[in-house]
């Protein structure tokens, strides 16, 4: 038996293993990863991703929106609707201008002149549908069945418009990552509840920066410099990438070797920046209201921070108003620490204008602009997030805690908007965030068990007379702790050796 086996012709098959394949053992747990540049993966996970986004945007509309009849004011959402009637109804010059017509006490205008644009491209659609929706002084608080599904459907086309195409295709630089931080990226709660349920349209302006960002990596720098400013007058807010925007267009465009060229190159793009600005201004140059446009857009009256907001001004109040001169000295302490917190990834960005670099300083002073600026909201940490979205594959431990963070220090403008049902979503999205994530940071996700439950408090935790707005600040505070934590981490990895890209 053992010889005709031994005279057999059956000869052996040798297969070479090419250099970069690596022989699992026994056991080894393999990580998963999806190969986003295959078109049919990356299709599948996109429209499977779409199906449940679009779900998710549709239970967030069916619940209650910010002010909802609740006069005098309401909320954001009598706000948007307000600026569509002004803007419609009044001249361009009385769009920032108190007047018998534009009480600016009445949710008076007060982002740049591209939201003023849009809201009147939207006063002119919703006047088109139902003329009472837009009707001066005499439409204020107007709610109706119809009226919501138009305004619903303002905030979410824009999402698919201008926010969703320029994440993806970010996301797509990175050939190979995990099945579900692609979609997890996708479906990030905050944005999704502050949009359609709170009531915004912060997609325009994040998807204008995104949009930037990839045309500036991809070196485009001229068209790139162009969106960003459109961003930034869209929403002020986009200052906050501003810093970063700037020293990555400097960095690259500097060639020791070539002087005048570089010199030229700045030139040309500080001039394709002033032109978008003069354009974007011009009709308010014209009529002299450029000014009363500034005061409005910004509001240094109107203190550090609104609510129980997790930035460092707020967390820290219990210690900070016992210190007379700190309230002497806000504006300049608050823009010396957002320079400071600011300055090591910029520092190591102009250094090393890498695509990873850049990332991480717009993540770490959009954080630090978060923290210690002045005038912030909850609403605006989704600035911070945005480009640490673009982390996630790099930092998925970090991004995913700075992500789930982030939703539980919005969810006290959730139970003032009267959904307190986005806890539901914050809590799956957390699940399956670390239910599928490779390592388990123990850490991490006790930190953030122990913020569900500071939100659950919030709910039905016992009311406190002498102190009625505890657990709010409990949230804010708890929040802020993790996001200086975040802000260290982040910028020490800006240090860390970056391979030549």
């Amino acid at each position: 038996m053992n010889e005709k086996y031994a005279k057999g012709t059956i000869n052996p098959v040798f297969i070479k293993l090419k250099s970069t394949e690596k022989v699992s053992r026994p056991g080894e747990k393999q990580k998963t990863i999806i190969d986003l540049s295959a078109p049919w993966n990356q299709s599948l996970i996109t429209i499977t991703t779409l199906a449940v986004l679009i779900c998710f945007q549709i239970a967030i509309s069916l619940n209650p929106h910010s002010g909802e009849s609740q006069p005098p004011m309401y909320g954001d959402y009598e706000a948007q609707r307000h600026w569509m009637e002004i803007t419609f109804n009044l001249p361009i010059e009385h769009w920032y201008v108190n007047g018998t017509h534009n009480d600016l006490l009445y949710w008076g205008l007060d982002y740049p002149p591209l939201t003023a644009y849009h809201h009147n491209l939207l006063g002119v659609i919703a006047y088109k549908v139902n003329k009472s929706w837009v009707e001066l002084r005499d439409s204020r608080g107007f709610e109706s069945v119809a009226h919501k599904i138009f305004m619903r459907i303002s905030a979410i086309v824009p999402f698919y418009i201008f926010y969703l195409p320029p994440l993806i295709l970010a996301l797509m630089r990175f050939k190979k990552t995990s099945p579900v931080l692609y979609p997890l990226s996708l479906l990030y709660p905050a944005l999704l509840v502050i949009d359609n349920g709170h009531f915004q349209y912060n997609s325009v302006s994040l998807g204008l920066f995104l949009s930037a960002y990839i045309f500036i990596i991809r070196n485009w720098t001229l068209l790139g410099s162009m969106l960003f400013v459109a961003a930034l007058n869209y929403k002020q807010m986009e200052l906050y990438h501003a810093l970063p925007v700037f020293v990555f267009i400097l960095s690259r465009s500097i060639n020791k070797s070539q002087p005048l060229g570089t010199i030229l190159k700045i030139a040309k793009i500080g001039i394709v920046v002033i032109l978008t600005f003069f354009i974007i201004w011009l009709p308010f140059i014209l009529t002299g209201t450029a000014k009363d446009v500034l005061i409005r857009v910004f509001p240094f009256n109107r203190g550090l921070y609104e609510d129980k907001v997790a930035s460092f001004w707020c967390a820290f109040s219990f210690i900070l108003k016992r210190i007379p001169m700190v309230q002497n000295v806000q504006i300049y302490l608050s823009t010396a620490l957002v320079l400071i917190c600011s300055a090591p990834s910029l520092i190591s960005l102009f250094i090393q204008p890498s695509e990873r670099n850049f990332r991480l300083s717009l993540t770490t002073t959009a954080l630090s602009f978060f923290l210690f600026s002045f005038h912030v909201h909850e609403k605006t940490i989704i600035l911070a997030t945005t480009p640490a979205l673009l982390l996630l594959p790099e930092y998925p431990s970090l991004v995913l805690l700075f992500l789930n963070i982030s939703n539980i220090s919005i969810f006290s403008l959730c139970i003032k908007d009267n959904f307190p049902f986005a806890l539901v979503f914050f809590f799956a999205y957390f699940v399956v965030s670390y239910s599928t994530h490779s390592r388990k940071p123990i850490l991490h996700i006790l930190s953030t068990s122990l913020g569900f439950l500071i939100c659950i408090l919030e709910m039905y935790g016992p009311a406190n007379q002498r102190f009625p707005h505890i657990y709010q600040l409990a949230n804010a505070f708890f929040s802020c702790l993790n996001f200086l934590y975040l802000l260290v981490s982040f910028t020490i990895a800006a240090f860390e050796k970056v391979k030549k890209e």
